[in-house]
């Protein structure tokens, strides 16, 4: 049943009083009065919603919010404990009548009202407010409303809106956590993606010795006589509404200043910011507890992020960090909330102020763009300390392996399931790895200028992206085409390739070179795609020197004949391991019978087979005996027998596969100097 809010003028004036009293409206905020609206020099130019021609068909795309201004007074012992009023502020795309908020019907609407205080008919219903307007609004026109709301928030997703009070063992704190749907959990708003609000004001009353920390930077805290205090915070960058946050507890604080150095100084000029930390009393997540902890490790880590991201987003007012009870930490713009203290979840909530804060991701369905390249972040800081060694090969072995179990695509369909939505398999450890292959692909230098130029384009910064705007700008750096790597890896394509390489010296001693056969080999129940088109590094090893080349590899099995300076010892495929893979075989040298004056040919039935195996050979050297070895994938020897005459020139010889596991096999077929490889497959 839809409820109408239409509170006569008694009642109205009753809550008024009532909210007053308690500093719902603090002294410094009037009625009908409000900070002036300004947005950041650097907030986009241009709506994240546009005007178009073409009128919206959803309620809520039809105003778009340039501005919040959150009042609140938090109790945690009180009921309830959250009594609360936004001013937004907005524009028309399109003539309209009614206007629609997000707010969950766990929290109860008080009044809807203009600013002037006229108010106006709301329902609540379905976590929708829905706003009926006297008069139409037109197209392009500025409005400006109050919604009146109290109750006491819930938890749901990761948090949303948690009140921990008298807990034994545990400080109290309120703090908010909304990403992907908790916003609506504790404050109304426009809740999209995509609908940045340019700038947002935060005042918030609590009892002492609480304190809040909030987004942007505090304009004030004022004492009141009962006690209590009200700190008021703002923030002047466009700001997504699961961005907007809260942590409040007794804290102790610190803080560093930031001044960029004299290399960065040259790209981006004269740079310096604080960075501020609050910490539960008494606890130790500032200074850390080993050289690779502590929260103080952001101040050395900007400056490898300036580096490779571009300068950080929000540099007129600051970064830091909140402390809260949940185990993990939360990307909030400029305070990212943490329960840790480690250095890879430091990097981690540093590195989402470029990749989810001043570049969100349109729709959830690319989440990756937050978390692979903050994965991906880790490692760039992994890389300048050796403090950082056990970090950057345990975690860079966990997130390659945790992506080998990934089955669907990076770009999901599904955002409806929080769980499957963040699962980390899928945008954290492959949207990782799809980040580590390009960087492979092009080099560091080029990588480096990928993700500067993505941070940098004006058409993104501060607004919303899409995957396609980070391939465009890969293409547009590179110089070359990532549509098939996207396609295969990111949009549509699922699982990974398994290579195999077979080598042998070929030419002549004044002109000696390798050629390399290059086979990928699909387990059909994990990969969608046929032959993964990507370049793939190879290492050749001689006596004296180990040289690397990279190939283009299209083809399911490719040749390529490489110049080397003196006789290959080795070969190996992707030594760094670039690529998303499975575990390639070892492998020795193969003869391909070049050198044979008469044929010596070998093939493989049935194929696939349920166990029995069938070789056929035919060669013209029936009195040279032939060994037969059957390799799994490890390159391990399953299977071994001799040959010692072959009638006629031509012979079938069976090889037991019974016992076999199912899986891809390798059979190698070697009468003297030379040898064959050959393929087969075992199905149960």
């Amino acid at each position: 049943m839809i409820q109408t809010v239409r509170p006569h003028a008694l009642r109205l004036l009753s809550i008024l009083l009532a909210m007053c009293g308690l500093g719902i409206f603090p002294s410094a905020v009037v009625w009908g009065q409000d900070f002036p609206i300004t947005a950041h020099p650097s907030a986009r130019q241009v709506s994240s919603k546009q005007v178009g021609v073409k009128a919206p068909s959803h309620l809520a795309d039809r105003f778009d919010v340039s501005y919040y201004h959150l009042t609140l007074n938090l109790n945690g012992l009180r009921n309830p404990i959250l009594l609360g009023r936004n001013r937004i502020v907005g524009t028309a795309l399109a003539d309209t009548d009614s206007l629609q908020f997000d707010l969950s019907t766990n929290l109860a609407l008080d009044f809807v009202s203009l600013t002037s205080g006229q108010v106006l008919a709301a329902s609540h219903q379905n976590d929708k407010i829905t706003v009926v307007l006297k008069t139409k609004l037109l197209r392009g026109t500025t409005l400006e409303l109050d919604i009146v709301y109290h109750g006491n928030p819930i938890s749901t997703g990761f948090g949303a809106f948690t009140s921990i009070q008298n807990v034994p063992g545990k400080p109290n704190t309120i703090w908010t956590l909304s990403e992907p749907y908790g916003s609506k959990e504790w404050w109304p708003a426009d809740d999209q993606l995509a609908d940045k609000a340019d700038s947002v004001r935060i005042t918030v009353r609590v009892p002492s010795p609480m304190t809040v920390a909030s987004n942007g930077v505090l304009l004030s805290k004022t004492l009141h006589m009962d006690g209590s205090a009200t700190f008021d915070w703002i923030h002047r960058y466009p700001i997504s509404t699961y961005l907007v946050s809260l942590a409040i507890g007794e804290y102790d604080e610190y803080k560093q200043t930031y001044t960029r150095s004299s290399a960065l100084e040259t790209l981006y000029g004269p740079g310096a910011f604080p960075i501020q930390h609050f910490v539960y009393k008494g606890a130790d997540a500032f200074q850390g507890i080993s050289p690779s902890s502590g929260w103080r490790l952001a101040l050395e880590m900007m400056s490898v992020f300036e580096d490779w991201l571009g300068p950080y987003p929000f540099a007129k007012e600051k970064y830091g960090h909140a402390h809260v009870t949940f185990k993990g930490g939360m990307e909030h713009q400029t305070l990212s909330s943490m329960g840790n203290i480690g250095a890879e979840l430091i990097a981690h909530e540093l590195a989402h102020q470029w990749f989810g804060d001043k570049l969100t991701p349109k729709s959830w369905s690319d989440l990756w763009l937050n978390e692979g390249f903050a994965t991906m972040s880790e490692f760039l800081v992994y890389d300048t300390d050796a403090k950082y060694a056990n970090l950057q090969r345990v975690l860079g072995n966990i997130y390659y392996q945790r992506a080998l179990l990934e089955r669907g695509t990076l770009v999901q369909q599904d955002t409806t399931e929080v769980a499957e939505l963040f699962d980390f398999n899928g945008v954290y450890a492959k949207g990782y790895m799809v980040l580590r292959m390009i960087r492979g692909i092009v080099g560091d230098d080029v990588f480096k200028q990928i993700l500067r130029t993505y941070t940098a384009t004006p058409a993104f910064a501060y607004g919303s992206v899409t995957t396609s705007d980070f391939q465009h700008v890969v293409e547009q750096v590179s110089g070359r085409s990532f549509q098939t790597f996207f396609d295969q890896w990111v949009y549509v394509g699922t699982g990974y390739p398994t290579y195999d390489v077979n080598w042998t010296n070929v030419g002549t001693a004044t002109n000696p070179q390798v050629r390399i056969t290059l086979s990928q080999i699909q387990a059909a129940d994990e990969s969608t795609v046929p032959v993964f088109e990507m370049p793939v590094w190879l290492e050749i090893t001689t006596a004296n020197k180990t040289y690397r080349v990279q190939v283009e590899n299209i083809q399911d099995v490719q040749i390529y004949t490489i110049d080397v300076p003196e006789e290959a010892l080795s070969v190996r495929v992707d030594p760094d391991r670039w690529i998303l893979r499975g575990e390639s075989p070892v492998k020795v040298s193969v003869d391909d019978g070049s050198n044979l004056g008469a044929p010596f040919n070998v093939s493989v039935y049935p194929n696939p087979s349920a166990g029995a195996i069938n070789v056929h050979i035919e060669s013209t050297q029936s009195e040279t005996p032939i060994q037969l070895t059957v390799f799994d994938l490890l390159g391990r020897v399953v299977r071994s027998q001799s040959i010692q005459r072959i009638g006629d020139g031509e012979t079938d010889v069976a090889v037991d596969g019974s016992g076999l596991p199912a899986g891809i096999y390798h059979i190698r077929v070697a009468q003297g100097s030379t040898a064959r490889l050959q393929s087969f497959v075992i199905t149960r």
